[in-house]
C-alpha cells in the first residue's frame, strides 16, 4: 500500500490502463463472434459489458473481470444459438445464482469444494488463455504475432510501464499501415439501436439443453467460487466484499 500511495496519479492511471487491457484476448473473440454469427446488435452487446465493467469497478473497487460465458459463446460460434436462446440462457443463468446467492447456498458449496480444486481451475485457465493466445498469434504474420508478444515481455522489463496498451497500440498501427490483416470486425460495426428480446419456450428448452447445462458449472466454479478464492489471497482487506454471495448476485443481475 505504501508503494501504491507513492505512486503518482497519473502513473497510477497508465498501470490501470494497462490492467484493464488484460481480458481483451479472451473477451473481442467472443464478443466479435457473436456479433457476426448469431447476429448480436453491437450497440447492445457492448454498452451491457461496458455498464456492468464501470459498475463491477465502482462496487468491488477490484480488478474483477466482466467476460462472456465461455461455453455458451463456443455453442454460439458452433451451434448457432439464435438471439432468443441466447437471452434465454442469459435469464436461466441469472435466476440460479440469484437463488444461490439469496439464500446462501453459493457459501456452502464454496466450502464444500476443496483449495487444491480451485487452484487446479486457475491453472488450468491461465493454460488455456496461453494455447487461446499462441492460437491467435499463429492466425496473423508471424512478425506481427511473435513481435507483439516480444515487444510486450520487453516492456514488463521496466518498472511501472503499461506494457499492454503500448504493444496493442504498435500492433494495431503496425496492422493498419501495412494491411496485414483482414478486418473481422466490418461485418459488426454497422451502427444500430438494439432490440428487446423476448424468448419462446422452443428456444427456452434448447438453450437449457445445450448451452445452460455446460455453462452453469464453469460460471459458479470459476466465475464466482475461484473468484472469490483469488480475492481472498490478493486483496485480504476486501474479502468481506468480494465473497461467493456478492459475487453470485452481481453475476445474476448482469445476466437477467
Amino acid at each position: 500500500m505504501a508503494e501504491r500511495s507513492a505512486t503518482p496519479p497519473h502513473r497510477r492511471f497508465l498501470l490501470e490502463c494497462s490492467g484493464a487491457c488484460g481480458d481483451l484476448g479472451t473477451f473481442i473473440p467472443h464478443v466479435i463472434g457473436a456479433m457476426t454469427v448469431a447476429g448480436l446488435a453491437p450497440a447492445g452487446v457492448l454498452f451491457g459489458f461496458a455498464a456492468f465493467l464501470i459498475g463491477t469497478g465502482l462496487f468491488y473497487g477490484l480488478p474483477l473481470p466482466v467476460q462472456p460465458m465461455k461455453a455458451i459463446s463456443a455453442v454460439i460460434l458452433t451451434g448457432g444459438l439464435r438471439p432468443g436462446e441466447i437471452a434465454a440462457a442469459g435469464i436461466m443463468i441469472g435466476v440460479v445464482l440469484l437463488l444461490l446467492g439469496f439464500t446462501g447456498w453459493i457459501s456452502r458449496l464454496a466450502r464444500a469444494i476443496p483449495q487444491s480444486v480451485s487452484a487446479g481451475l486457475q491453472l488450468g485457465l491461465g493454460l488455456l488463455l496461453a494455447v487461446l493466445g499462441l492460437k491467435l498469434i499463429l492466425e496473423t504474420p508471424w512478425w506481427l504475432g511473435f513481435g507483439s508478444l516480444a515487444l510486450l515481455f520487453a516492456l514488463t522489463r521496466i518498472p511501472r510501464c503499461p506494457a499492454a496498451p503500448i504493444a496493442l497500440g504498435v500492433a494495431i498501427g503496425l496492422d493498419w499501415v501495412t494491411g496485414s490483416v483482414g478486418s473481422t470486425a466490418e461485418a459488426a460495426a454497422s451502427p444500430g439501436i438494439p432490440g428487446l428480446v423476448l424468448p419462446s419456450w422452443g428456444e427456452i428448452w434448447r438453450s437449457f439443453e445445450v448451452a445452460v447445462l455446460p455453462q452453469l458449472s464453469l460460471t459458479l466454479t470459476n466465475a464466482v467460487i475461484v473468484t472469490a478464492s483469488l480475492a481472498r489471497e490478493l486483496f485480504p482487506a476486501r474479502v468481506s466484499l468480494a465473497s461467493e454471495r456478492n459475487l453470485a448476485l452481481s453475476s445474476s443481475l448482469a445476466n437477467v
